[in-house]
């Protein structure tokens, strides 16, 4: 009977299988049939494994219960009377299982059987038609039948298992795996389950496994070992680790069974020893759980309510409800099992070093250091007393592996970065943490206090304001000072032959730190040896040698050898101020040149720029003093900021690493700490440029770590608001755009694009679409954690989509999830009416195209086209100049560059939009009149590659955007993919890895300022006078990171590659999976 579709044909060959499987897989002949017949069918299109296999599935699992409880099933057909032969020795599947890890051993796995197995039915009788038939009838099931139906069962069991690995072989669903895995498992479970009227001692006798059932659990050990290959990466090995597998009540007597289980457990151990700080109690296995509980604060609502987590710590109160915050931490007694709960939980945080973010979320600030008018995070469930004690427990712990011998200066510099924010923030009490620290040292080990180690992490923070209060006012400074001069060791065994810049600072920093007690309390003279104030007066002597032989305290930094690294290391905590100028003046010693001319300058203006000189490396920066980092920081902000000369890309990179090497002592928001310090900073074009390339280039990271991504996407839009329509301003609003972009991207969580849902977004019309598939991405693989968030949906999607006029097409919409999609579904496709708009103007838009764009057109006409051409014209200045150049090999570039550049930055994205949707149109059209779609997709190409690479006329980045957009066209990902094999784009790839290492920390040479339009290229340094940090080829990479490229380009694709029929793909039905 012929089928009109091939969908319905394989529906009922479908159909027609299953019901031979049920019929036939007690008869080995007909079931090896059935599984060639099988394979042939799916390998002619016939058939779909990942239609099929769940089919089968579910309909044997529902055969399965009438069986074994004795209903009855009834299949289409009868049973053939051929089918009680049985061919004894038809070879089976699998001989052993060779995806298991200790198949060599015969462990793990089914175990190594013949080379010719005989199959299910070669000695047991087949069932015949009737005995299937009637199997289990109520009222008159024997014993017999029974055990004949749970045979049957097995037999099922078998095939299905063999069909499965056939289906393996191919490359299957990610949904199919997870159902054939979730039956597996099932089928494993409930192998011993007894069907009703049969007592247990009748079950004894038939426990041992027969050979059926033998058989078909070594065939599903085969399928769930080939699923968790962690080569292939079908499921992860922690679903077996979550599954009842491993709750087994009747372990069968089978060595393969007994191995997954040990297996199983084996991996639950491993858990556990790495995450044995966790407990039912704990919530921050990586300290960024999204979820809260928002009915513990039913009054904060909104997109807050994302921005907050689960405690991360509950505890019951003597009624049995949870306690939160403050009254939680009060309530936990010390030293009980809770207390040391909460302390694994710290010890944890300063082992990993989570974000500051979480430390002002969950920590209490010491109540003598709390202002009246303070109150307490919701979230801060941890009380000083807790960390405190964490503190000096990690103290501890870094002294016991610096005495052995281990290299751990690193996690010291870590640690020390985070013991001063704490300490600033108020968490820790200093009184009470000197005290825990003296009688961890006195009670326990005398010798662990081998190093100044512990005065070098004091010397920190003396110069905080509590910490200076504390030692010059309160009652117990005395005793205080006693203690902390007690943790100092003289070390005389320096051998003077092998001396590190981090000896000579533990050597000098007790005399440093002794000095700086002394200017607070002066009674203290009587503690104080003759051994600290002597390295007290080297240093000095040390200081006024540098100065004198260099000449105006002007060091080279560059040329300092190991010991005077170290001297310079203890100056930053004696003498900070004198050696914050030795820094600046080191970059300043080379002096400003004067630009009377450049490009875009204007007859009369001048230009400063500093000359060049050597950034400071990272090694001379670690150990330096945070209260020197900090001086220096602000130093450098007022220099390249609010200076009037352009700074040194040395000095930038110098400021960058030092944020970068302090994460939480030095981070400051740059959009509100520049506005304070000068609030009309930002309207300067050339500081707005400089932090935006300082934000792209280097900050992202340092932002995403501490959380702040949502408040930086917010300042950045204010940008992107005043300037996307003026014109222009292309390189700042590329900039800021693709800030933006990422900061999007890297967002795991909802957030509203402006703070209050009214009125349309501020956003341009890339980051609306970029916004739509951060939501999706979010919806899909994290779900919506809050009812709050479903509330704000629907109006956030429609101030996103209010000023966007993009549609997306119905293959991108299939992978979007149902709330998205629904919503976008009813939202009219408008690029039949752009095309129409085109015909209708390409006669007007390819007369001004020809005016402007002939090789003899006047420079004159540009200003003419500018300022008399109407704005519906100018939209199609890219697509007329595409339309000519098929008819002209050259058009006039420069004047078509000049007009570009006087275009706002929304008018370029829109006419790169416009010629695309034109461009696409137009090779459809020519392949209606019989033209090549290799001739039109080269020529395609060529055009393309003259508009982004020979005349940089606009963005590569938008136009690849703008095709993958458009991912329904059967040609539009292919020219993506052209692109992106470009030689041109490939050679600029190598030119910049060669030249600039991604390690931008590790290089410490002068830094080379290239010519400005070779660094940024024509489209983007038409209006900048000098370049600042990136390049051109930087900027376009960094607009596509890996995660963006995955989220447009990459199943975009699948997509392509499946349509194309000039591809070959193995299974077209997967396309897009």
């Amino acid at each position: 009977m012929p089928f009109p579709e091939q969908e319905q044909l394989q529906a009922v060959t479908e159909s027609v299988l299953i019901s031979f499987v049920l019929q036939c897989s007690s008869h080995a002949p007909q079931s090896q049939f059935l599984l060639f017949a099988t394979r042939c069918l799916c390998a002619r299109g016939h058939l779909r494994w990942d239609s099929l296999i769940p089919s089968l599935l579910t309909v044997v699992s529902s055969a399965e219960a009438p069986m074994g409880q004795g209903g009855s099933v009834t299949v289409g057909g009868p049973v053939s009377s051929s089918s009680a032969i049985a061919v004894p020795n038809a070879p089976s599947f699998h001989a052993s299982n060779p995806t298991s890890p200790l198949s060599a051993m015969n462990t793990i796995g089914s175990p190594t059987q013949s080379g010719i197995d005989q199959p299910v039915g070669a000695n047991v009788s087949p069932m015949k038609a009737a005995e299937f038939s009637t199997l289990g009838q109520p009222g008159t099931t024997s014993r017999g039948d029974q055990s004949r139906g749970g045979a049957q069962v097995s037999y099922l069991h078998h095939l299905s298992c063999r069909i499965i690995l056939a289906g393996l072989e191919s490359n299957l669903k990610p949904a199919t795996h997870a159902v054939i895995f979730h039956h597996m498992v099932n089928w494993l479970v409930n192998w011993d389950q007894r069907p009703h009227g049969v007592d247990e001692a009748d079950t004894v006798q038939t426990s041992r496994i027969g050979r059926p059932v033998h058989e078909w659990m070594h065939l599903c050990l085969d399928v769930i070992w080939i699923l968790v290959d962690e080569e292939k990466c079908r499921i992860p090995f922690y679903e077996l680790v979550r599954s009842n597998l491993q709750f087994l009540e009747n372990i069968p007597d089978d060595d393969a069974v007994i191995c997954i289980i040990m297996e199983i457990h084996r991996r639950r151990d491993m858990v556990c020893m790495h995450m044995q700080m966790l407990d039912q109690h704990l919530h921050c296995p990586t300290f960024g759980t999204h979820r809260f509980l928002s009915q513990s604060y039913p009054s904060i609502a909104g997109e807050s309510v994302a921005n907050l987590r689960y405690s991360p710590i509950t505890y019951p109160s003597v009624l049995g409800e949870p306690l939160h915050g403050e009254d939680l931490a009060n309530s936990i007694p010390k030293g009980g099992f809770d207390w040391e709960r909460a302390l694994r939980c710290l010890r944890h945080a300063l082992r990993t070093t989570p974000s500051p973010d979480w430390w002002r979320r969950v920590l209490l600030v010491a109540p003598c250091y709390r202002s009246h008018s303070q109150t307490s995070t919701p979230g801060a469930v941890f009380s000083p007393d807790m960390i405190g004690e964490a503190v000096a427990d990690r103290t501890i712990e870094l002294l016991k592996l610096t005495n052995s011998e281990t290299q751990c200066w690193q996690d010291w510099l870590l640690f020390a970065d985070i013991f001063f924010f704490l300490m600033k923030s108020g968490c820790i009490d200093f009184l009470d943490f000197v005290d825990k620290l003296a009688s961890r040292v006195t009670n326990g080990d005398q010798q662990i206090l081998r190093s100044n180690h512990v005065t070098w992490l004091l010397a920190q923070i003396i110069r905080i304001e509590i910490v200076m209060n504390t030692l010059s006012s309160d009652p117990r400074k005395v005793e205080t000072t006693r203690k902390i001069i007690s943790f100092h060791k003289e070390d005389k065994s320096l051998d003077p032959n092998n001396i590190s810049p981090q000896s000579i600072l533990l050597d000098f920093i007790s005399s440093s730190q002794t000095l700086r007690i002394w200017s607070f309390n002066t009674s203290i003279r009587e503690h104080l040896n003759s051994d600290q104030l002597q390295k007290g007066k080297q240093i000095d002597e040390w200081w006024k040698q540098m100065t004198k032989a260099s000449g105006e305290r002007m060091i080279d930094f560059m040329n300092l050898d190991e010991r005077a690294m170290g001297m310079f290391w203890v100056l930053s905590f004696t003498m900070a101020q004198p050696a914050c100028d030795a820094v600046m003046t080191w970059f300043t010693s080379a002096g400003g040149a004067e630009f009377m001319q450049g490009p875009n300058m204007q007859p009369n203006e001048r230009v400063t720029m500093m000359h060049e000189t050597y950034p400071l490396s990272m090694a001379l920066l670690s150990g330096l003093s945070i209260n020197l980092c900090l001086k220096l920081a602000y130093q450098l902000e007022e220099t390249i900021f609010l200076g009037q000369a352009v700074p040194s890309i040395a000095m930038v990179e110098t400021y960058v690493r030092l944020l970068l090497i302090t994460p939480h002592s030095l981070f400051r928001p740059h959009f509100t700490t520049l506005t304070q310090r000068s609030p009309s900073i930002l309207s300067k074009s050339g500081v707005s440029l400089l932090l935006l390339e300082i934000l792209n280039y280097r900050l992202l990271p340092l932002y995403r770590y501490h959380g702040k991504s949502k408040a930086l996407m917010y300042d950045v839009t204010k940008i992107i608001s005043m300037i996307k329509g003026k014109r222009g301003e292309h390189r700042l609003f590329r900039l800021a755009e693709n800030l933006c972009m990422n900061l999007i991207l890297s967002l795991r969580d909802f957030f509203l694009v402006k703070k209050e849902l009214k009125g349309p977004t501020e956003f341009t019309e890339t980051l609306n679409r970029i916004t739509i598939i951060s939501l999706a991405i979010t919806i899909k693989t994290r779900g919506i954690a809050e009812v709050e968030h479903m509330v704000y949906l629907q109006p956030l999607l429609e101030q996103i989509m209010a000023t966007s006029q993009h549609t997306w097409s119905e293959k991108t919409l299939r992978y979007f999830p149902p709330l998205i999609r629904d919503f976008l579904t009813v939202r009219a496709d408008k690029r039949g009416q752009a095309i129409q708009a085109w015909q209708q103007a390409e006669t007007t838009v390819i007369n001004q195209c020809n005016q402007l764009l002939s090789p003899s057109a006047e420079p004159n006409y540009v200003m003419t086209y500018l300022s008399h051409s109407f704005p519906q014209h100018r939209r199609y200045l890219c697509a007329g100049a595409w339309m000519l150049m098929n008819g002209h090999p050259e058009i006039n570039s420069a004047n078509l560059a000049r007009v570009l550049r006087e275009f706002s930055p929304e008018e370029v994205t829109a006419n790169i939009y416009t010629m695309v949707d034109v461009l696409l149109h137009h090779i459809q059209l020519e392949l209606q009149r019989g033209h090549l779609v290799q001739d039109l997709l080269s020529k395609a190409i060529t055009n393309l590659a003259f508009f982004v690479w020979t005349h940089e006329l606009v963005p590569l980045d938008i136009v690849l955007l703008a095709l993958i957009d458009r991912d329904d066209d059967p040609y539009a990902l292919r020219l993506v993919i052209s692109l992106l094999e470009r030689s041109e784009l490939q050679h600029r790839i190598k030119a910049f890895c060669s030249s600039r290492s991604p390690e931008h920390w590790l290089k410490n040479q002068p830094p080379k300022r290239a010519e400005l339009q070779k660094a940024l290229g024509n489209h983007l340094s038409w209006k900048d006078r000098y370049r600042r940090q990136g390049s051109r080829i930087l900027f376009y990479l960094s607009r596509f990171p890996p995660t963006e490229i995955y989220i447009c380009a990459g199943y975009s694709c699948i997509l392509l590659w499946s349509s194309s029929k000039q591809v070959n793909c193995p299974d077209p039905q997967r396309a897009g999976c």
